[in-house]
């Protein structure tokens, strides 16, 4: 319970519920549960799978964010004093959680007389809602699955034990050519690891009567070229399906049996061992697919001032540049201008994709997990000048002071992979070839994208808002509103034919009609421009700030005495992007016609 008052220390723990636990973490704060075998209600359960898994966009690692299992024997009439607790484990990364979710991962028995106590600790500056989950079972060799596995098939599903064992076949035989496979799912299957579907029970091998070295061997080949973390991981599933039963008194020296065939003096393959020759691991293959990384600005890329500065972003990623101005000059501000070019353009989709300078002072905002209340100084503002369809332009212009520290974000908020190249020049058109692929790296704060798994995935509707807004033209444009509804255009104005001034004039005319016969309603627009699209996109709504509004167009005459207008005049600039919100603020629908002249 979130507002339990017990739970924060070993000795006010709170009982450890079979299955999920929720909970939230405060910076620097620890949660405390306890168990036994009393605590659940399957007959012979002897082993407890738990599983921590908690959302962060920041990089957190297990020694920030974890659990540790302590276990405390009670006293006994032979034993008066209860031995303090001991740590006996801790949660692992688990390779096979879900993008998006930090898991980690421990199986363990459960003593009959012992208590144990699970601290969930949370050492980061970020505050974390978390689960616990937490699975009895009886005995490895019946088919105990360590709770982070469950997500293997569904959330709904749990795993069996033959699954499972598939699953940590397939982790083992991932880096064997398709001989080397073949060769080590036959020796599992013959030393009792693989139980196919079509085995008799009588024709089951057990673990325990194979031969050790067999069983090591096999355990090495499966986990060589794996990471340190995976590979903790598969010898601990492992374990708790019974793979690894082998007694400390069978072990032996592996060059045992070579040793006595080298001195028996037998000739070849008549002292032979029935054991196949190891076959090693071949080397990791090159990676051939690229997975787009985020990188934050707790370990930024440097701003590059001489050449350009690319990526590649995956839906819903980001890159955070450090940018510090200084040519050692007298001038306390120095202007600058940045180009950034993206592709694929995608259409009004590409409205979602945009860069943004931060002054650095405000990294703690983001540090501390507030990163929606950053404002920016400056964002990159939309422009058409290479004419190529297949790319998407944004340019900003300001001005720096000489020494100081900023910060880029670049934000791909659309569904598709996008390439960018931040260029620091006002660039009209450029040359892009490949961009950069950084590579992850948890230790620098680069890792592969997760997207947030409370974004909405339903379907836009066109015009709802300014990312979404329906293309606006010179000429008639219709359409109709219910109470209180508001629809979004984008216009952008070009008179290739016309170079001698950047200016436009234009009067716009809305004239509406209800559609219920009741009586005139009322509705408006409003003319914002393009620049201000990161308000809309971070929240900030109540900021936006329109440059101009309609007003009653007194002396018209109409042909519906029911209808009313309302226009505005003024200039717009060329090759620039306005967002107009038509909005109905009366009580029943309308229809309107959208007119737009040029002067």
């Amino acid at each position: 319970s979130f507002n339990s008052k017990t739970g924060y220390t070993l000795r006010s723990a709170r009982p450890l519920s079979p299955g999920i636990n929720v909970n939230h973490l405060d910076p620097g704060q620890e949660n405390w549960y306890v168990y036994n075998r009393a605590s659940f209600t399957e007959a012979g359960a002897d082993i407890i799978s738990l599983a921590l898994r908690y959302q962060s966009e920041a990089v957190i690692s297990t020694a920030e964010a974890n659990f540790q299992i302590l276990a405390e024997i009670p006293s006994t009439p032979n034993n008066p004093a209860a031995v303090m607790p001991e740590t006996v484990g801790a949660g692992s990364l688990s390779p096979v959680g879900r993008p998006g979710l930090t898991e980690t991962v421990w199986s363990g028995q459960v003593g009959e007389r012992s208590d144990y106590y699970v601290r969930v600790f949370n050492n980061s500056p970020f505050k974390l809602e978390y689960t616990l989950e937490a699975k009895a079972e009886t005995s490895a060799v019946t088919g105990a699955i360590p709770a982070g596995l469950n997500s293997l098939i569904n959330s709904n599903e749990a795993l069996s034990a033959r699954q499972m064992a598939w699953s940590l076949t397939a982790q083992a035989v991932d880096n064997m050519t398709a001989v080397q496979a073949a060769q080590w799912m036959q020796e599992a299957q013959a030393v009792g690891w693989l139980v196919t579907a079509g085995t008799l029970p009588d024709q089951v091998a057990n673990p325990g009567d194979a031969n050790p070295q067999t069983l090591w061997r096999l355990t090495a080949q499966a986990i060589e070229g794996q990471d340190a973390q995976t590979a903790a991981q598969w010898l601990i599933q492992a374990d708790a399906l019974g793979w690894l039963t082998i007694p400390p008194g069978t072990l032996k020296n592996p060059n045992e049996e070579t040793l006595q065939l080298d001195n028996s003096g037998g000739d070849e393959g008549g002292g032979s061992s029935s054991e196949p020759e190891p076959v090693p691991a071949p080397p990791d293959e090159p990676e051939k697919d690229y997975i787009p990384v985020n990188i934050y600005p707790n370990n930024p890329l440097d701003f590059n001032f001489h050449e350009v500065n690319s990526g590649r972003l995956a839906p819903d990623g980001e890159h955070w540049y450090k940018l510090q101005r200084d040519d050692l000059d007298e001038d306390l501000i120095e202007n600058l201008d940045l180009t950034m070019f993206f592709t694929p353009s995608q259409g009004f989709l590409s409205n979602k994709v945009n860069f943004e300078i931060f002054p650095a002072g405000q990294y703690h905002i983001w540090e501390r997990g507030d990163a929606d209340y950053m404002e920016n100084m400056g964002a990159g503002m939309w422009v058409s000048r290479d004419k190529d369809p297949l790319t998407s332009e944004r340019l900003w212009a300001g001005s720096l002071v000489d020494g100081d520290t900023y910060l880029i974000k670049i934000k791909n908020g659309s569904p598709e992979v996008v390439d960018y190249y931040l260029f620091p020049n006002d660039v009209w058109n450029a040359e892009l070839g490949n961009p950069t692929l950084h590579k992850g790296d948890a230790s620098h704060g680069r890792v592969p994208f997760t997207a947030p798994v409370t974004r909405s995935t339903g379907p836009v509707e066109p015009g709802s808002g300014p990312p979404e807004a329906v293309e606006l033209k010179v000429g008639t444009t219709t359409g109709e509103l219910e109470a209180g509804e508001e629809m979004w255009y984008k216009f952008v104005y070009s008179d290739p034919g016309n170079d001698e001034s950047a200016d436009q004039d234009f009067i716009f005319y809305m004239t509406n009609t209800p559609l219920d016969d009741i009586r005139a309603r009322h509705a408006d627009f409003e003319i914002y421009p393009g620049s201000q699209l990161h308000l809309w996109v971070r929240g900030t709504v109540d900021e936006l700030d329109p440059l101009g509004a309609s007003a009653p167009a007194t002396f018209a005459q109409l042909d519906d005495e029911r209808s009313l207008q309302v226009l505005w005049s003024g200039q717009l600039k060329k090759e620039h992007v306005y967002y107009v919100k038509v909005y109905n603020h009366d009580i029943g629908p309308l229809e309107y016609e959208f007119k737009i002249k040029t002067q």
